[in-house]
């Protein structure tokens, strides 16, 4: 299977399993949320910040280029404005996602909600949709 067959999901659950780390070890070990390393395995996180990527790899012990090779190329427009993304992202924090379409091809958006944390420990709610279609996001 080459790098274009092959998802991130699959890559990372792979580099884990070859390594003998259950997703919770994983996730101590590279210092994010086992929540953040269901995502990433399941498929609902299509490409990484660079500070994820560098965590991910820290506890994979590889380089963060390996885990990028696998990343969704989402460099593209979709064609969503960003009048569109600020809508979503209010309709989200008002609870109101679930009825959001996406702008590309006008099926559902699958929207959650992520909690993280900065460096004082103040909980900062983040909004993310994706299209369950298309590869249309907002992140």
């Amino acid at each position: 299977m080459t790098n274009n067959e092959k998802s991130l999901a699959m890559f990372v659950r792979e580099a884990r399993e070859k390594i003998g780390l259950s997703s919770a070890l994983l996730a101590k070990r590279s210092n994010l949320t086992e929540d953040e390393i269901s995502d990433i395995e399941s498929g609902k996180e299509l490409f990484l910040s660079a500070t994820v990527r560098q965590k991910l790899a820290k506890g994979l012990k590889i380089n963060p280029s390996e885990i990028k090779t696998y990343e969704k190329n989402v460099n593209i427009s979709f064609g969503a404005s960003k009048d569109f993304e600020d809508y979503a992202r209010v309709k989200m924090a008002a609870g109101e996602g679930s009825d959001l379409r996406c702008p590309v091809c006008g099926s559902e958006l699958t929207v959650r909600m992520v909690k993280r944390y900065d460096l004082e420990d103040n909980l900062i709610l983040h909004y993310k949709a994706s299209c369950t279609k298309c590869p249309f996001q907002i992140v």
